[in-house]
Formats: structure tokens, C-alpha cells, sequence
């Protein structure tokens, strides 16, 4: 299978330089608060920085030379090393899967009249990165709205109470009919109900 690169948009006013310290204060962030909130191309970039130094951690350990080299380089805060092959190395150890988890996020509002007006903050979708088996609370997902949950049950009857109120002289408008039902029509339902032609 061909995979193409994906080129990224992530230029910064230092240059190459300037790319890699962003990454390396994401990285030390992440480590250090397990769950952090950023733009998407930034989060994509650093996800794969963080899954190569869980796994050469949990691979290699803390003995091994080019592996402390890696995450010296890397991780600004030297404690957080330390927590990468005391803490994290060992809870992943027996992980299959991925390390981190990217949930997408509502964008952030900016409610100052700066000049510009209200408006959202970034032109990227706004994400929280973590790192599995942390202490928070799970991010809620986003769920598929469906007619059968009882909220939702619930406030279409409410919504059908109000129009017989406001128009009691008039019937309350059908609802919709549901996936995989058939709907009946009038000719249908008196070819239905019409005896079978003697032959």
C-alpha cells in the first residue's frame, strides 16, 4: 500500500528552531499533565513524538544510552523523565493499542471586542490530547441523536402539547415516519383490504 506524506502547515516565526522547541514545551505538557488542550495539527505532530518515547521506554528502559539521549532531548523538565520510565513505561507496558487519545473539542469563543469582534479563537479544530489511564474524567462523546431516548421522547410529546394548545382546531402534524417502516397510503391500504378476484 502506498502511503503519501501528509505536509504540514505548522510554520513558526523562528523557523525550524522555533518547530522543534514548540514541540518539546508540548511534549514536556503533555507528560506532565496527561491531558491537554491545543489545535489539531499540533496535537497530530506531537502524538507521534510521545507514542515513539512511550515505546522506546517500555522497549528499552531507562539503561539504555540512545533512549535517555532521546528523552533528555526532548522532555524540558528532567522530573518528567523520570516519570516517563517510572510511571508511564509501566502502565503501558501490557497496553495493545495506542497510548494517547485525541478528542475533538468545541472551539473556543472569544467574547472580547478587540477591534475584530466575537469570534473563535482558531481556524484549526480544537482538541484535548491525553495519555491513556489518566486520573480526569472521561471526555464526554459526541452520540447520534435518537428519537427513542426518553429526553428526546419527552420533549416530542411536549412539542406536540404546545401545537394542540396554540391550534386546538387542528390536528397535531404527524411525525416523521421511523427508518425501515413502510408508510401506508390510502391506496395501498384498500388494495390491502380487498378481497383476492374469483377466477
Amino acid at each position: 500500500m502506498l502511503v503519501t506524506h501528509r505536509h504540514r502547515n505548522l510554520r513558526n516565526v523562528k523557523g525550524p528552531v522555533g518547530r522543534v522547541e514548540k514541540i518539546k514545551a508540548t511534549l514536556t505538557a503533555l507528560f506532565k499533565h496527561e491531558r491537554i488542550e491545543l489545535n489539531y495539527p499540533r496535537a497530530d505532530e506531537v502524538r507521534g513524538y510521545a507514542e515513539r518515547l512511550i515505546s522506546d521506554a517500555i522497549r528499552y528502559g531507562d539503561c539504555h544510552t540512545r533512549t535517555m539521549e532521546l528523552a533528555d532531548f526532548w522532555i524540558h523538565e528532567k522530573q518528567l523523565v523520570h516519570k516517563l520510565f517510572k510511571v508511564l513505561a509501566p502502565r503501558f507496558a501490557t497496553y495493545q493499542g495506542s497510548y494517547t487519545r485525541v478528542h475533538v473539542l468545541p472551539t473556543p469563543f472569544n467574547d472580547d471586542f478587540n477591534g475584530f469582534g466575537p469570534g473563535p479563537y482558531y481556524r484549526f479544530n480544537w482538541v484535548a490530547l491525553e495519555l491513556k489511564g489518566n486520573p480526569y474524567p472521561p471526555v464526554p462523546g459526541t452520540v447520534a441523536p435518537n428519537p427513542r431516548f426518553l429526553p428526546n421522547v419527552l420533549l416530542s410529546e411536549a412539542r406536540k402539547e404546545v401545537h394542540r394548545m396554540q391550534f386546538p382546531d387542528k390536528v397535531a402534524p404527524p411525525a416523521p415516519p421511523e427508518a425501515g417502516t413502510a408508510v401506508v397510503t390510502k391506496r395501498s391500504a384498500k388494495t390491502a383490504a380487498a378481497p383476492p378476484a374469483a377466477k
